[in-house]
């Protein structure tokens, strides 16, 4: 509410009401406690020593700026000389307390609220805020005090205290509106919204991984180890192959990442199987008998593999060669025997 409108306000709208659910009702748990109060609550109750009326006051303005943001003034004539409200608890409870002091009377509240106009100037409020001490409290209560007096004609007993307020109490109140976040509060939510979103999309496609398969050990998640170059595309990756992956994730994840690294161990998995579930498929890698490592593939991509010894073949053309000198030897020998036998025989 702006310092040049004190309108008179209706509590009972507020507070009389519970299953309106009210955001004044003293259930509600106060915010200044994980916050540094930005503004501060101003209670006060006035009691007739002498008169017929009596009433009661909660202001809260800004400290900053002396603006006041909320502001319920009530007064009673006649008093009824009921239960009086304590300015020392809670400013929900005290406002919520103060129809019990009476019948409202407009006229005369609006009298005594610009009193309180005139004490209660902006330098005054910024002054009161950065030394709320008691000794402040009582000067500014009797100051108050005597100038409701000169316009009643009533002589009254005060009670008044002050109450350091965070800006969400008031937020939650609907007292005032919440700030717009600041650059580094929307890239904090933005950066907790994206690990919000991973966190549920690793754990639906964990359980569409687990789905139509036997085994019972733990699986972790993988992310592939992509090779533009020498990989191989994702859509020709069979059972057998072997695969880099990169372990994401704690736990069971964080303790093989730790084993794979304490040991100088390169992440390459063989293919266990392959499976394709609602349009998604998923590489399984045996990590080890009791682990199995999944990989969702959401595009053919190429993925890094460990290229596997080919066996052996025998050298055929060498033996070929071999076999036709030995047996070319033989038949040399064979002819020149011939030749000796007949020379000397024959």
């Amino acid at each position: 509410m702006p310092d040049e409108i004190f309108t008179v306000q209706d509590v009972k709208s507020m507070t009389e009401s519970a299953s309106r659910k009210d955001d004044l009702s003293p259930s509600a748990e106060p915010a200044r406690k994980n916050s540094d109060p930005e503004f501060l609550g101003l209670k006060s109750v006035f009691t007739p020593s002498r008169g017929d009326m009596g009433g009661g006051f909660c202001t809260i303005f800004e400290g900053k700026t002396g603006k006041t943001v909320f502001q319920i003034f009530w007064l009673a004539k006649p008093y009824a000389n009921g239960q009086i409200p304590e300015p020392g608890k809670d400013w929900r409870n005290f406002v919520k307390s103060l129809p019990s002091m009476g019948p409202l009377d407009k006229e005369w509240a609006e009298k005594l609220q610009a009193n309180l106009k005139e004490i209660l100037t902006i330098d005054e409020k910024k002054k009161l805020f950065e030394n709320y001490t008691k000794v402040k409290i009582r000067q500014l209560e009797s100051i108050i005090r005597r100038s409701f007096e000169a316009t009643s004609q009533c002589v009254f007993s005060a009670q008044t205290d002050a109450e350091p307020i965070a800006r969400p109490e008031l937020e939650r109140a609907k007292v005032i509106k919440p700030l717009p976040p600041s650059p580094a509060e929307l890239e904090r939510m933005k950066r907790e919204q994206e690990e919000k979103e991973k966190a549920e999309k690793e754990a639906k496609e964990k359980e569409e991984a687990k789905k139509e398969g036997n085994f019972e050990g733990t699986i972790i998640k993988c992310n592939p180890q992509v090779d533009p170059v020498k990989g191989k595309a994702s859509s020709e990756i069979v059972p057998g192959d072997i695969v880099g992956v990169t372990i994401e994730g704690d736990g069971t994840s964080a303790v093989v990442n730790k084993y794979l690294q304490e040991n100088n161990i390169e992440p390459l998995f063989p293919v266990d199987e392959i499976r394709e579930t609602q349009g998604k498929k998923f590489i399984y890698v045996k990590i080890s008998d009791e682990i199995r490592g999944y990989v969702p593939i959401t595009k053919d991509i190429k993925i890094r593999v460990k290229e596997q010894p080919q066996p052996e073949q025998p050298k055929q053309g060498l033996s070929f060669m071999g076999d036709l000198f030995f047996f070319g030897l033989l038949g040399g020998a064979l002819i020149i025997l011939l030749f000796v036998i007949r020379y000397f025989f024959l």
